[in-house]
């Protein structure tokens, strides 16, 4: 997006500009905007100087914990396969796979299968 105008007043030499960033939901990891002076859009007398890039990187504050969505599921053994059900706190921009392990309570490996 942009362009940003920056404007320095008479005997600066630096200047800040403001580049909004939306706070969303959904866990992406770090991502990156590249910012660049384009030589082309500056004032006649001024060159892009080095570096004339950079970037800014957006860490993401939406961490994802992932939980069952209740502490006991029942299932009577002729009902088929018992299903519980697997909860995101947020929401993600790719896919998770998450791994599940039993063990044995009082029912041993006989008495359900494995993955």
């Amino acid at each position: 997006s942009g362009p940003y105008s920056v404007t320095f007043l008479a005997g600066d030499t630096s200047a800040t500009f403001n580049i909004p960033i939306t706070d969303d939901v959904i866990y992406e990891g770090t991502e990156t905007i590249d910012i660049l002076i384009i030589e082309t859009s500056l004032p006649t007398g001024v060159t892009a100087g080095t570096p004339d890039q950079a970037v800014v990187n957006i860490m993401d504050d939406d961490a994802i914990t992932v939980s069952f969505n209740q502490t006991v599921y029942n299932v009577n053994e002729t009902d088929g396969p018992a299903q519980p059900t697997l909860v995101l706190s947020n929401p993600s921009s790719t896919d998770i796979t998450v791994q599940v392990f039993t063990a044995d309570g009082t029912a041993t490996g006989g008495d359900y299968g494995s993955g």
